[in-house]
């Protein structure tokens, strides 16, 4: 079968040259003077400007292309550069060949052997094995020839590479597979094939289609009675599953692919393929499974701890008046007993024995009273006592959660033995009594439980709720068969194949330079202490006029940029009467871009599809308006066919993509280039946009502050310095920004981010560690930076009497660092090979916080990585000033967002993680779109002006104000994908050769 790698545009693309501009022109058509020399002396006159361009295009891609691409403007240039007197566009083949001979010797290009093939095989297999998308599978093998000095295969080697690839896999397991054709144990998946009888006409297999995200107790039920199905299946299959090499990629890919399909698909299949499917899903089903219970497990529990600390909290509150009066009681109490003790002292009639005999008369009856306040006091402390109000969750948490402790199987090896023992006994005894295991709760829990010699058995059951909760967050409770919580070690490279190709994994990722902690460490040390005297100097010379030392801690101000008055003059440029429609701007930018061509369908079959189908998915997923809604409102659409295109066509990753291809485009383009500060540097950052949801979600969780009593999340978004939106996730609002913020740096090949900005939530040491040991250069804003801490290679005394104000805390521990180096380049490799993903492999190590030598490890190199950040943050405005300025781009551009995303009141209307991310991603599309079409715009205006004076206005302007505007585009309204208006894409039909 013929697969489809890169589509017509794409292909088009890229076997023809690419355009340079003058700056890279003049650099690869520079050929050396001996090579140069050599030319003029054995080659025809008219042949040689043929040979440079092969050697400057060669040069610059590693490629050679059909010389019936290459336009005159370039031989025009090569004979101009070179003072040649004519020029042939005529050549023979074998002249041809020889040419390229050359260039490959004198480049030392390596021949294309079969050693070279097994590596590009063994790397499209890696990827395909991880289910990358083939197109990236192409331009990764693409970017490999490059590295390891070939001449590029051609298009059609590379994808016969990639097919073996992506076909290679399934066959091996479906090969093995039809060794137990008639085994018994596989007659077991026959059964998810059969009419469910609770339902007319439906199949067993629809009702384990969708997880249950409520935590509602009949749900939890429900889900619970599906899950022991799937898990008796699982244990009676894993004997198999283990045997032919399924896996967690491989189930989810095919998995998906059963949940999208009607049964009847699945039941046409051959039998051994049909099993093959089935096996994928009922192996996948159960991770899921697993894991749905645990989040479920966890949302449960958080929720009764906001509300039971949050009823102690108001129950306080309440009885402080009384606590007052009982504190005023007292010291009226004892005041008043000490004035009358003082008066009878004081009287100087009373003989001592008097004295005493009155006193005592005195505490007697004032001690009478002071118990009668005190046994008040200690009713009033028991009905306050936190421990009560947890207590009172304990019922309807024990209906909710323990059938999900006593059917998932934790990993007993990798997990803390104290909570392990207490799981196990609650397992296994229907009567929790005072002999239950209480090593894992503290001091004060266990007082409280055994109060006054009794057991409160609820209270233990709502402890360990709690404590199992909080054990699972934190790493020190795994599960044994899980996507999100099994062991870390699981995550990583594994240690054998680590140690056996550390040097190759190295290489391959162009990370030698790290591979010897005391070589790698030297500059960077050297950097530090140079930043260090360098700012210090400042400071002590005055230098550094917006430091100001005060009382032990210092001010640091940050002025403003001025600018010129220009941020309203853009829109002038704009049209101002009319409005143009949304599906317009979507259909111009196709035309253009055709990033429609990443919807494949999800067998990624050549299929064609209707493209008002595809706008329609766009704008309900992207304006939040629903499928089925934006199927009612619209002209010239079918529901059905909708429904089906949102099934097969739309996913996390086409959605992706589609973005990816929108903002390649902007990168040829001048005047995104002229948003940048500096033209070669693209300054990149991050931040959050919360949304509340109105379904229940396991991927949504509480924030008071920003949600009320309602549930939200957080859609973590990238932007450049030209507005481009590269990169978005939705995320828990639980969850620490920073854990993503190296998934988005990674994501996308275009966009190139030489500095990256976050705020506070997207920082930490461990980040700062990370991009370093990656190629990214990490500067966040911090709030209350001052109370951050230096950190240096030496002690403080030393850098004291270098008469430094500015000081290190303490000494940076190398030692964790370089004994634990080795694993610390196995994690970055880790999340380069996409052995897992990155943001899963983050949040498991950092749930481990302290606990974990390789976490202290990276966190103690980003201190490193910090300090130096921090002592040039100080001593640079110009970079202070930068990072404000970017960071302000990315937060406007969540009012963008707010004004696409607007249906059902902007909040996220879908369940499922994929969902969510397919809705945010569709509106990401949308805005990207929107923002390519400004730019189109104006440039069609730019190369329009007749004057250079209006050029310069225009980019004046356009440098001093932002290209994210949208009054001008009609979001609402009927959408009517009948017609499509030629005009509109007349308007920004451009040149891009500006």
């Amino acid at each position: 079968m013929e697969i489809l790698v890169l589509d017509n545009k794409e292909l088009k693309k890229y076997i023809k040259p690419p355009i340079l501009n003058n700056q890279e022109k003049n650099y690869y058509f520079t050929i050396p003077n001996y090579l140069l020399d050599k030319a003029f002396s054995n080659y025809k006159i008219e042949n040689i400007a043929i040979f440079i361009i092969l050697w400057g295009y060669f040069r610059y891609s590693n490629r050679f292309y059909d010389i019936k691409f290459y336009k005159d403007k370039i031989f025009e240039y090569v004979q101009k550069k070179y003072n040649l007197p004519s020029f042939s566009k005529t050549i023979s083949d074998r002249t041809i060949r020889h040419y390229k001979t050359q260039i490959k010797q004198y480049l030392k290009i390596n021949p294309y052997t079969n050693e070279i093939k097994k590596i590009l095989k063994q790397e499209a297999l890696n990827l395909a094995n991880n289910f990358i998308h083939r197109k990236k599978i192409f331009y990764t093998l693409v970017e490999l020839s490059k590295k390891i000095q070939i001449e590029i295969p051609s298009y059609t080697e590379l994808v016969k590479i990639i097919k073996t690839a992506l076909n290679s896999q399934k066959q091996k397991i479906i090969e093995k597979l039809s060794y137990y054709q008639n085994d018994k144990r596989l007659k077991e998946l026959n059964e998810c094939l059969k009419k469910d009888t609770s339902y007319k006409n439906r199949y067993i297999l629809l009702s384990y289609k969708k997880l249950n995200h409520s935590t509602s107790k009949k749900h939890i039920m429900g889900s619970l009675v599906k899950f022991e199905t799937i898990q008796t299946k699982f244990h009676i299959l894993e004997p198999i599953f283990q045997d032919i090499g399924i896996d967690n990629k491989i189930a989810e890919y095919y998995a998906r692919w059963v949940e999208k399909s009607q049964v009847f698909q699945v039941k046409n299949k051959k039998n051994i393929e049909s099993y093959f499917l089935l096996s994928a899903f009922v192996y996948y089903q159960y991770f899921i499974r697993n894991d749905n219970l645990i989040d479920i497990f966890i949302n449960v529990v958080q929720s009764a701890k906001n509300s039971s600390y949050r009823a102690y909290k108001e129950f306080s509150f309440e009885i402080q008046p009384q606590k007052d009066n009982h504190i005023k009681s007292l010291e009226k109490n004892n005041i008043s007993t000490l004035n009358e003790i003082e008066k009878i002292i004081k009287d100087t009639k009373l003989s001592a024995v008097k004295k005493v005999t009155i006193i005592e008369k005195i505490i007697a009856n004032k001690t009478d009273s002071l118990k009668k306040i005190l046994e008040t006091k200690t009713s009033d402390t028991q009905l306050e006592n936190k421990y009560n109000f947890i207590e009172k969750k304990s019922i309807s948490l024990q209906g909710k959660l323990s059938n999900i402790i006593k059917v998932i199987k934790f990993d007993k090896k990798y997990s803390d033995k104290n909570l392990i023992e207490a799981i196990d006994y609650f397992k296994n005894n229907q009567t929790i009594t005072n002999k239950a295991p209480n090593k894992f709760l503290d001091e004060e829990e266990k007082y409280m439980i055994f109060e006054n010699g009794s057991f409160r058995v609820s209270l233990y059951k709502v402890l360990l709720f709690f404590h199992i909760s909080d054990a699972i967050k934190q790493g020190k409770l795994n599960l044994v068969y899980s996507l999100k919580y099994r062991n870390f070690e699981d995550y990583l490279i594994d240690k054998e194949i680590w140690n056996k190709n550390k040097n190759q994994f190295l290489e391959k990722h162009q990370f030698n330079n790290l591979k010897y902690y005391d070589s790698f460490i030297q500059p960077i040390k050297q950097k530090l202490e140079n930043s260090f005297k360098t700012t210090n100097q400042n400071i002590n010379k005055g230098l550094n006029q917006y430091f100001l030392f005060n009382d032990k801690s210092f001010i640091l101000k940050t002025p403003k940029v001025e600018k010129d008055n220009l941020e309203d003059n853009l829109s002038i440029y704009f049209p101002s009467n009319e409005y143009i429609s949304i599906i317009d701007v979507l259909y111009s930018i196709n035309e253009e871009v055709n990033f429609l061509g990443t919807f494949g369908h999800y067998n990624q079959s050549k299929s064609k599809i209707s493209h008002n189908l595809l706008f329609a998915g766009i704008l309900g997923y992207g304006c939040n308006l629903s499928i089925p809604k934006i199927a009612k409102i619209s002209k010239g659409l079918n529901e059905n066919q909708l429904e089906n295109i949102k099934t097969w066509y739309f996913s996390e990753e086409n959605t992706s993509l589609a973005n990816d291809k929108i903002i390649e485009y902007m990168e040829n383009l001048e005047l995104v280039k002229i948003m940048r500060k500096q033209i070669d540097i693209n300054h990149t950052s991050s931040d959050g946009q919360k949304y509340n949801i109105s379904v229940d979600s396991t991927n949504a969780g509480y924030s008071f502050k920003y949600f009320g009593t309602n549930k939200g999340v957080v859609a973590y978004t990238f932007i450049d310095e030209s507005h481009r939106l590269f990169h978005s996730q939705v995320i828990n609002v639980n969850e620490r920004e920073s854990g993503y913020v190296i998934d988005g740096l990674l994501h996308n090949s275009t966009i190139k981010s030489d500095i990256h900005s976050t705020d506070t939530h997207g920082f930490s040491e461990v980040i700062f560690g990370l991009t370093n040991l990656l190629g990214f250069s990490f500067a966040p804003r911090i709030k209350n930076f001052k109370n951050q801490q230096l950190y240096g290679f030496y002690s403080p005394k030393y850098y004291h009497n270098l008469g430094y104000k500015l000081q290190p805390k303490r000494k940076i521990n190398e030692t964790i660092i370089k004994e634990n180096w080795d694993d610390i380049l196995r994690f970055i490799i880790t999340i380069k090979e996409r052995k897992s993903s990155t943001t899963q492999l983050l949040k498991r190590l950092n749930s481990y916080s302290k606990q974990h030598k390789l976490y202290s490890a990276i966190k103690e190199f980003g201190k490193i990585i910090k300090t130096d950040f921090l002592l040039n943050y100080i001593d640079d405005l110009e970079l202070r000033q930068k990072i404000e300025k970017q960071l302000n781009k990315v937060e406007s551009s969540n009012k963008f967002s707010k004004a696409v995303f607007f249906g059902n009141n902007s909040e996220f209307i879908v369940s499922t993680i994929e969902e969510q991310n397919i809705a945010n991603n569709s509106k990401r599309l949308i805005q990207n779109a929107i923002i390519l079409w400004n730019y189109l715009y104006l440039t069609k205006k730019f190369q329009n002006f007749k004057t250079q004076s209006e050029k310069d206005e225009l980019i004046k302007i356009l440098k001093n104000s932002s290209i994210v505007r949208w009054s001008h585009i009609n979001l609402l309204g009927t959408y009517d994908f009948r017609n499509y208006s030629k005009r509109i894409h007349r308007l920004i039909a451009i040149d891009t050769k500006i």
